[in-house]
């Protein structure tokens, strides 16, 4: 087993006061869409991982009807990467692999497509409650084809290079999306000349590599140490490098701090980018709050991280609550 490093966080946590009411519609609504059969999820692990607790810790102050929507799609997409696992990583089958993606892509891209696996009918469901923009479904996309990817390594039983590891990282855990949804939460209206500066770009990977990096430790002994798949962070660096596996988990922890304090120094030239750009006041503030939204993601992410059951390799793990954090990075105090 790997030893988890000590992961510190400069940013606070907040919790949504809708936690309890959104986290039991979304249980209902994973009931619902039939996500409930065993494989890949069980109610009981479902619970133990909090998979309806995440975006109440990221999305903090979003509001009811909205949290809602997006804690389903957060369900959504832990199930398709739970369900692509057990179902094709693990058993190495890349046909089966290549069609589950495709009917999600015919549902994404055909509303009229007749949704058959909890999968489809989530995404179906989703569709009908909202209309994601074009940018929005190609980054669903891309997140889809970022699982086949993952797949042909796996099979091939091919250790990916880091570099392209990493970017493919930020595809598999939806990095650039996240952000976009954190930037409409904070009702950020940027101009697409600001958002497609390289600074702001910059932000933007970085903001998608924690998450990205920080799930493939805590992952490793549940999917990769068992082998569930060869597309992981840790083993490239382990094989860049020829080093032992906790040196290798030491590198990728390494990794997450210094995205973390590239951030940190991204957020501290926004002021001069805001002038360069000529941003108006509304726009400023916009900025203003789109940074403090990514902080606080990052840090609910951390935290929801460290106290998900989804990652415990004990077949009885249990869920931590989040209303008394403790240890380094969950300092920051939970606002409900």
């Amino acid at each position: 087993m790997v030893e988890v490093p000590t992961f510190d966080m400069p940013y606070a946590a907040r919790l949504s006061p809708h936690v309890d009411r959104v986290r039991q519609r979304s249980r209902t609504w994973a009931r619902n869409m039939g996500m409930f059969t065993g494989i890949p999820w069980t109610e009981a692990f479902y619970d133990t991982a909090d998979y309806g607790g995440f975006m109440p810790l990221t999305f903090p102050a979003l509001a009811q009807d909205e949290l809602q929507y997006v804690n389903d799609w957060g369900v959504w997409g832990f199930y398709v990467d739970d369900a692509f696992l057990d179902g094709f990583l693990r058993t190495r089958d890349l046909v089966g692999g290549k069609a589950f993606v495709a009917r999600l892509k015919a549902v994404l891209t055909n509303p009229s497509a007749t949704p058959l696996h909890p999968a489809e009918r989530g995404l179906a469901d989703l569709l009908s409650r909202g209309t994601p923009d074009e940018a929005d479904r190609t980054l669903l996309l891309d997140h889809l084809d970022a699982l086949l990817w993952e797949l042909h390594n796996t099979v091939q039983g091919r250790v990916p290079d880091p570099i392209d590891l990493v970017e493919m990282r930020r595809k598999s855990v939806m990095g650039e999306l996240s952000a976009r949804l954190v930037r409409k939460a904070a009702r950020a209206d940027l101009p697409e000349e600001l958002l497609r500066n390289s600074t702001m770009r910059a932000l933007v990977d970085s903001f998608g590599d924690v998450p990205a990096l920080r799930t493939d430790i805590y992952n490793f002994d549940r999917v990769h140490a068992t082998g569930g798949s060869t597309a992981s962070a840790v083993l490239a660096v382990r094989q860049f490098f020829d080093c032992e596996l906790q040196q290798a988990v030491g590198v990728v922890g390494d990794l997450i701090s210094a995205r973390l304090r590239q951030i940190g120094a991204i957020m501290a030239e926004l002021p001069a980018l805001a002038a360069e750009y000529d941003l108006d006041a509304q726009a400023k503030a916009g900025l203003s709050r789109y940074a403090e939204a990514m902080r606080s993601w990052l840090a609910g992410e951390l935290l929801w991280t460290q106290r998900s059951g989804r990652y415990r390799s004990s077949p009885t793990p249990t869920r931590r609550s989040f209303h008394a954090p403790s240890g380094l990075g969950t300092a920051a105090v939970l606002v409900r």
